[in-house]
């Protein structure tokens, strides 16, 4: 079948690569530069084969993997740390 011709291509250069990686770990750890990199790549190649398969899970699951879990907190701490200097700056004068 078309699926085993494509399995017998791609899954042997995969399992090849040394590094093998999940993407909850991708996720973990996503705070460096490498890892954001891999994760957009990942989240890209999801989008297109979602695009091209015209498959709405896949198309999900490339949202998801390129949304920042952390972004309403990471705003919070900005809009906090704005407040507390605007404080300052009042009781300073």
């Amino acid at each position: 079948s078309s699926v085993k011709g494509h399995a017998e291509t791609y899954l042997p250069s995969l399992l090849a690569s040394g590094k093998k990686t999940a993407l909850v770990s991708l996720r973990r750890s996503a705070g460096t530069t490498e890892n954001q990199n891999l994760l957009s790549q990942v989240a890209s190649l999801l989008a297109r084969k979602g695009q091209q398969l015209q498959s709405r899970a896949l198309q999900a699951v490339a949202q998801h993997a390129s949304a920042d879990p952390f972004e309403k907190v990471k705003k919070m701490i900005k809009d906090l740390i704005v407040r507390l200097m605007e404080e300052a700056n009042e009781e300073a004068e």
